[in-house]
């Protein structure tokens, strides 16, 4: 692998000025850091952020609607760059990328004709790349059904009551959870980007009834089976569950200690002690998660007891 030298100047000169310097507002915000060769993810004001550093710029994913790559996007690869972190630049990927999609299937087959694993190899993944297509098709979907409901919201009056019927929602996410079993990881990270959304969409004023709040009860039900199922990583987790709830005015993972408890093991409940411990006095709730986090600690060491 070839080093990809990422510097501020570097990101200055790939990015749009005003992105920049946005950016460089938030960079210190950003937590739980990962790099895994040019992919690098966190959470930024308790959102997930993805970002690909790619030789002449930045592809980002994460919840806002900005224009990729967006400030968040753009802040978690400023926060890599503080660390000093080296990046591997993928340049046999570069290489394919920018063939001809015809003659890379026609060598792969030539290829897995002369080796059986191979072939069964391939074959398995072109499953899972389908299954990462209906993934990311519940994802467009959710964000066409959530994009409605602000766009009903944000065009309400004042004083005018709004129940958005969560249905639509409700389904999509029934159908997200018929994926787990497959693609656990993908899926955790769709339940928390309709968990942000909602949450956004629930903090107009002038939303009422219970059609939302159900939806986003069952997103973090979707989430947690998701975690159960997949390979999350505990501290990251954690951080993502203390962030949530204490941030969250709508009762996010108001009791994730105990719920996740499992998935989050000793290394993922010590991170949320002291996340916790060290959360602004009098911070939303708590009292709750102190409880949730004391009923999980003794469960796992009567499970490691026992």
């Amino acid at each position: 692998m070839a080093i990809l030298e990422v510097t501020e100047d570097w990101v200055r000169r790939v990015v749009d000025g005003e992105v920049f310097g946005r950016a460089g507002e938030w960079a210190g915000k950003v937590s739980g850091l990962r790099a895994d060769g040019p992919v690098v993810s966190a959470m930024l004001d308790g959102i997930p952020v993805s970002a690909r550093i790619l030789p002449d710029g930045i592809a980002g994913e994460c919840g806002c609607s900005a224009d990729a790559p967006c400030a968040h996007a753009v802040a978690v690869v400023l926060a890599l760059v503080e660390t000093g972190t080296d990046v591997d630049e993928p340049d046999l990927f570069e290489v394919f990328r920018v063939q001809d999609p015809d003659w890379l299937a026609a060598r792969l087959a030539e290829l897995a004709a002369a080796d059986p694993a191979l072939a069964e190899r391939l074959l398995a993944d072109a499953e899972d790349w389908e299954t990462l297509g209906d993934v990311a098709d519940l994802r467009a979907a959710l964000d066409e059904v959530l994009d409605e409901l602000e766009d009903e919201a944000s065009g309400l009056g004042e004083y005018d009551e709004w129940y958005p019927d969560g249905e639509a929602l409700g389904d999509l996410l029934d159908d997200a959870a018929e994926l787990v079993p497959d693609l656990p990881d993908a899926v955790r990270e769709l339940a928390d980007h309709a968990i942000a959304r909602t949450e956004r969409l629930l903090n107009y004023e002038n939303c009422y009834g219970d059609g939302v709040t159900e939806a986003l009860e069952k997103a973090q039900d979707v989430h947690l089976a998701a975690c159960e199922a997949g390979t999350p990583d505990p501290r990251v987790l954690a951080e993502r569950l203390a962030s949530g709830a204490l941030e969250s005015g709508w009762g996010v993972f108001r009791d994730g200690p105990a719920r996740y408890a499992r998935v989050l093991g000793e290394a993922g409940l010590a991170r949320y002690r002291e996340l916790l411990a060290n959360a602004p006095v009098r911070q939303h709730g708590q009292d709750a998660l102190w409880s949730s986090l004391h009923r999980a600690e003794k469960a796992h060491d009567a499970d490691r007891d026992g």
